[in-house]
């Protein structure tokens, strides 16, 4: 029938409302412009408009229901409003979180997977390919019954993660800085910063409240005479000749000023290496003090907490209750009463993230978090109750490792020390506190991440140093 043919569009246009109808345009709009960045052999205006509509109408209106009926963060207003202005910083617009909600990272069912489909990348296939922003507090990740559906809140991982490395000749001189790069530093005391803080003495504002943004840049501490936490501990604290000599990070400045041998990176034959995943994604050592106690956790499950019960540790939880030490004093066993549900590490192909879940908060010292935040390479960041953190993101890595290939050997060696990360409980160390270093706290872990770790090797090996160094030398 013609005429009903011609009356069909315009009854769906009048059963939609218009945020529905304005979230349509806009999931029509990123599909065409999709097509176009692609380059595709069809045209963008080839689009079937009706078909996109067809498809997505139900699953917007089912989102705008939800949205409406949640009334928790945001509205599909602000949702509206985000999509158009492509904002990242936009607050969060959350609905309740399905019981049945699959938590395999490969499952292409999730709801954040079909609404970034909607209005970011229809080719998205599954939730595995997705990490949240520094700016989303209820992020699926998370272990909040609401989650956020904000998809400019979410960050693509890149299907691979690579840096191209110049292969020089045998024999060929090498750029072999010493280890003084960032002596100052570890004179000096690690400055203090709460997470979504300003960096002074303030209160921790509500965890639903986005970061400011950009995030405030800490002064240089005061130096002092003592190390920083940094240095490894000894095995025996009190014997010198087990003692480690200190551990010196890349000063970020430092990146910038190194000379470079143009000739050399010019007449180079380079190689490409990958980042790859390995199969167990770090090891977890816990220290009372500056004892090690137990033996490391390797962690092989994308999600691992770390806490104070006395479970048997799995695959999924490193449980520190069940710990013994004999040498073990009353106020290491006042702290270990107070870890409780402890921390939540999330990993997400080379990104990870840390949140807590105790009622006392954590403390981290992470160089990418810092150098991410701009804050003192030393900070040590307090992360309070139910607030999460992204420690490790694997794409500013690689930009600091491509840079660090082309000032020299010695330059990707100092990046060893961002693959490492501290992390002590309910008690904190630096300049707002007594302990000066995260040895001087009763209860810490230090976090080691192999695959970063590993592709240091490979890169190390492949630009043939002179001298025999790998990133654990």
């Amino acid at each position: 029938n013609p005429m009903a043919f011609l009356l069909n569009p315009v009854r769906h246009r009048r059963s939609v409302s218009p945020v529905v109808q304005s979230l349509l345009e806009l999931c029509v709009h990123y599909q065409q412009q999709q097509q176009n960045n692609q380059n595709n052999l069809t045209s963008a205006s080839n689009v079937n408009t009706n078909d996109v509509n067809e498809r997505s109408r139900q699953k917007i209106k089912l989102l705008v229901k939800r949205i409406n009926k949640s009334k928790k963060n945001g509205s599909t207003e602000d949702l509206v409003q985000a999509i158009l202005h492509k904002n990242s910083t936009s607050s969060c617009i959350t609905i309740p979180r399905s019981p049945d909600a699959s938590k395999d990272q490969s499952s292409p069912s999730n709801l954040i997977v079909e609404y970034c489909r909607l209005w970011r990348w229809p080719d998205l296939s599954g939730q595995h390919e997705l990490k949240p922003n520094d700016y989303c507090r209820h992020a699926f990740h998370y272990n909040h019954d609401h989650i956020c559906i904000n998809p400019f809140h979410y960050e693509r991982v890149p299907r691979s993660y690579s840096v191209d490395v110049p292969r020089l000749p045998v024999g060929a001189p090498f750029d072999i800085r010493s280890a003084s790069i960032g002596d100052t530093l570890f004179n000096q005391m690690p400055p203090n910063t709460a997470f979504g803080q300003m960096p002074q003495n303030t209160t921790h504002q509500d965890p639903s409240v986005p970061i400011p943004s950009p995030p405030v840049s800490l002064p240089s501490p005061p130096s002092i005479t003592s190390q920083d936490s940094f240095l490894s501990p000894s095995s025996d604290a009190n014997n010198d000749e087990n003692q480690q000599e200190p551990v010196i990070p890349m000063d970020f400045d430092d990146i910038s000023t190194m000379s470079l041998n143009s000739q050399q990176e010019q007449t180079s034959p380079c190689e490409r290496i990958l980042f790859q995943e390995p199969r167990e994604w770090c090891h977890i050592s816990y220290y009372e003090f500056k004892h090690r106690v137990g033996e490391p956790f390797h962690a092989t499950q994308p999600e691992v907490i770390i806490d104070g019960l006395t479970n048997p540790s799995d695959g999924e939880r490193f449980c520190l209750g069940s710990l013994t030490n004999i040498n073990r004093t009353g106020e290491i066993e006042q702290v270990r009463r107070h870890i409780g549900q402890g921390v939540k590490l999330f990993y997400l192909q080379g990104n990870l993230f840390a949140e807590c879940m105790s009622k006392n908060p954590v403390f981290v010292q992470s160089l990418i978090a810092n150098k991410r935040f701009d804050w003192h390479p030393a900070t040590v960041c307090k992360i309070p109750p139910n607030v999460t953190l992204k420690i490790f993101d694997n794409e500013d890595f690689r930009q600091i490792l491509a840079q660090a290939v082309r000032e020299g050997f010695r330059s990707v060696h100092n990046l060893t020390h961002m693959c490492t990360i501290r992390m002590s409980f309910v008690k904190g160390w630096g300049v707002e506190y007594g302990r000066q270093a995260v040895t001087c706290t009763p209860c810490w872990v230090e976090i080691r991440l192999d695959g970063p770790f590993k592709w240091l090797d490979t890169i190390l090996s492949t630009m043939q140093p002179t001298e025999s160094v790998t990133s654990v030398s």
